[in-house]
């Protein structure tokens, strides 16, 4: 029998675009947005049992080609790593772990006991981690020693490789929670509060970078104007963190009750900030798709997903926010961008079945020039 791969299976492989990974973040997202407005929203357990059985078995899926690609085309692999448009979506394999994680924590329990389940988040923690800073500082390093990078390859998807930090911290705070008092509940603490550095001055430094594109350079092209959504992302994370981050100090330090207290009114108002900036950018990434759209109508491509994760960030920073400070201003709007968020899920997976069921999402993706 000849092993040797038929040339649509190697053409799949060859072809395969690194952001794929963006539709599992997108999917186990809805999870932990489900979750935090699950004594709200009607069907809350039953689909986040859904999105979370698919994320799993998407990952498990996309995980054969996004592997076999770095052995059986290297080359490929190479090319976009070392291009500054495809190399930010690397992370995204990763990242995928972490939002699976994040996910199973809220949803895992239905069919995990416990022990089983913080053993299994503790090993998505750690490979997550690991491969996010591995990818942010080679992506990173590569750009540095690239004297021919342009303005108009730089978007929003820059923020991924190393904003995508941010995200360990939010499990890393409840693995740090439930190990406490030992070795591994510190381990898991003092690296959370690492990379919090690492995400939060990072993200201004390349907020910064690629706004000053936006305003001086043309926008980008169509297919990339997704990328843009992005921005709300970051600041959605450092939300949830503010409001959770004072329990694993607390435990950790062994804070008095005045310190506790302190912690808890201070978060509030920082989270309210901090969420505020998610608000702006969410609003003004629609205005301003809109208008791209109005333009050149937006040709469907896997830069789709951009859509959807940030937009789950966001809902479930509402939703805490909403749990800390309940008033119904952040009520109203984390249940209608909830809504908005399972809408956009099925327009873009429907999208993305449909381009594989053609092939089309297959064809050799073509960045921009660098």
């Amino acid at each position: 029998m000849n092993s040797t791969p038929t040339p649509e299976k190697t053409s799949i492989i060859k072809n395969f675009a690194p952001g794929w990974f963006a539709s599992v973040m997108g999917t186990a997202v809805i999870v932990v947005a489900l979750f935090v407005f699950q004594s709200i929203f009607p069907f809350a357990k039953a689909l986040q049992s859904f999105f979370l059985f698919t994320a799993i078995v998407l990952f498990l899926v996309l995980i054969v080609p996004w592997t076999l690609r770095w052995f059986l085309h290297p080359a490929d692999v190479r090319h976009d790593l070392n291009h500054p448009v495809s190399a930010a979506f690397f992370p995204t394999m990763p990242i995928s772990l972490l939002v699976i994680a994040i996910a199973l924590e809220k949803a895992g329990s239905v069919f995990l006991e416990e022990n089983t389940l913080w053993g299994i988040l503790q090993v998505l923690w750690m490979l997550g981690a690991s491969g996010i800073l591995i990818f942010a500082l080679s992506i990173l390093n590569t750009f540095f020693h690239k004297s021919e990078v342009q303005w108009e390859t730089s978007t929003l998807g820059w923020l991924i490789p190393p904003v995508s930090t941010l995200l360990v911290p939010v499990l890393g705070a409840s693995l740090a929670v439930h190990f406490n008092g030992t070795t591994l509940g510190a381990i898991n603490l003092m690296t959370s509060l690492i990379f919090t550095g690492f995400g939060s001055l990072l993200f201004i430094l390349v907020m910064a970078l690629v706004f000053i594109r936006y305003i001086f350079h043309p926008i980008p092209p169509s297919h990339l104007a997704p990328t843009l959504w992005v921005g709300i992302a970051p600041t959605s994370i450092l939300t949830i963190l503010a409001l959770r981050i004072s329990k694993p100090l607390v435990l950790f330090f062994q804070a008095p009750s005045e310190v506790e207290q302190i912690l808890a009114f201070l978060s509030k108002p920082i989270g309210i900030m901090l969420w505020g900036f998610a608000l702006f950018w969410f609003l003004l990434a629609l205005v301003v798709t809109l208008g791209v759209h109005q333009k050149s109508p937006l040709p469907f491509a896997l830069s789709w997903w951009a859509f959807v994760f940030p937009v789950g960030a966001f809902v479930v920073a509402t939703g805490v926010l909403y749990q800390a400070i309940p008033l119904a201003f952040f009520q109203w709007i984390g249940v209608s961008v909830l809504a908005l968020l399972l809408i956009l899920w099925a327009v873009v997976a429907a999208n993305t079945i449909l381009g594989v069921w053609r092939g089309s999402i297959f064809k050799p993706h073509t960045p921009a020039k660098h």
